[in-house]
């Protein structure tokens, strides 16, 4: 990050190495009057099957700044684009593998080798009839979608990506990525070596905000020269969080719940105004010169809660539906 002499977070934090970084991600949201930055959550969610290239897409098209992504290691240790640990709410493995002692398990991505999770369909289940949680049914675009789009993800044709295709795809449309390790609670060995190395394969560090809710991955990411940003996730509160953020995990952003700062809090559903919320945490990260990040923000024209964040500081909004979070 850069920052003038005296900067707050060097005097609040005497000793931690303030390090520049030549980091696209980074310096959007430290772009002074810039809007906050819509975030594609898994690419446009809303409209395409979560973590795949073609929800990417879609996102970019949507107008977002910026997509996100979550990966994990499969057993021969290839970093893959997936948010559960499991493969069956969003793939066909319990069709394909039926009978595999693996399913006793819970069909976990990290018991299958990359040649199995790419035979996989990872498009069917978001446009079935019957869809669960978060397929289109689920959000309630099952009906507007692009026919296209829909005769696509029915096909069979849609799969599981890697986590160097997606890379490379955010580096072909000149993009910005943020990629959240899953490493908890598998905790594949080495993952977080992996995801650096396919980083550098692609030449895509400037473009990346690396994050995971496992800090110690974080920290483990926090190395020498490093040019791609680090993200802390957090789903409930820290105590004295911009100095932990900096000084124990080396964060350069903070990536925090909506809940976190009080959208479901008595004060809020009481009074939906932007007073109602914890305006002192972004307070604090601003000063720290941590920009927050708030996920997952679904709420359409105005569902308010987005403006509200938005009033108290906060510099980026995550969202499975980007062309709805209009802002401004």
């Amino acid at each position: 990050m850069r920052h003038h002499a005296c900067q707050p977070a060097s005097c609040l934090f005497p000793g931690i190495p303030m390090t520049p970084r030549d980091n696209r991600f980074l310096d959007l949201l430290q772009t002074p009057a810039q809007p906050p930055l819509i975030i594609a959550h898994r690419g446009d969610s809303f409209h395409a099957p979560e973590n795949t290239l073609e929800a990417a897409r879609l996102g970019l098209e949507a107008g977002a700044h910026a997509w996100e992504l979550d990966v994990q290691s499969t057993r021969d240790g290839v970093p893959v684009v997936l948010h559960d640990e499991s493969l069956l709410r969003t793939t066909d493995v319990a069709a394909r593998f039926a009978g595999d002692p693996r399913g006793q398990d819970g069909f976990h991505v990290s018991d299958f080798d990359l040649d199995e999770v790419r035979s996989l369909d990872a498009g069917a289940w978001f446009v079935a009839v019957d869809g669960g949680y978060r397929s289109a049914r689920d959000f309630g675009t099952l009906g507007q979608l692009d026919p296209a789009a829909d005769a696509r993800f029915r096909s069979g044709s849609v799969r599981v990506p890697t986590l160097e295709e997606a890379l490379k795809l955010t580096h072909n449309r000149d993009w910005l990525v943020n990629v959240e390790i899953k490493s908890f609670p598998d905790r594949p060995p080495g993952l977080v070596d992996r995801v650096i190395a396919a980083i550098e394969a692609t030449d895509t560090a400037d473009r990346i905000l690396l994050s995971s809710f496992d800090h110690e991955d974080v920290a483990a990411a926090d190395r020498p020269g490093r040019q791609y940003g680090l993200g802390l996730l957090l789903w409930t509160p820290i105590h004295r969080l911009a100095e932990y953020a900096s000084r124990l995990v080396g964060a350069d952003t903070v990536h925090l719940s909506a809940e976190i700062l009080g959208s479901d809090g008595v004060a809020y559903r009481r009074h939906r105004d932007a007073r109602s919320l914890r305006h002192d945490i972004v307070e604090s990260l601003r000063v720290a010169g941590l920009p927050t990040l708030v996920y997952t923000v679904n709420h359409q024209a105005g569902g308010m809660l987005a403006r509200h964040l938005i009033e108290i500081g906060v510099q980026g909004l995550f969202t499975d539906d980007p062309a709805g979070l209009r802002i401004g």
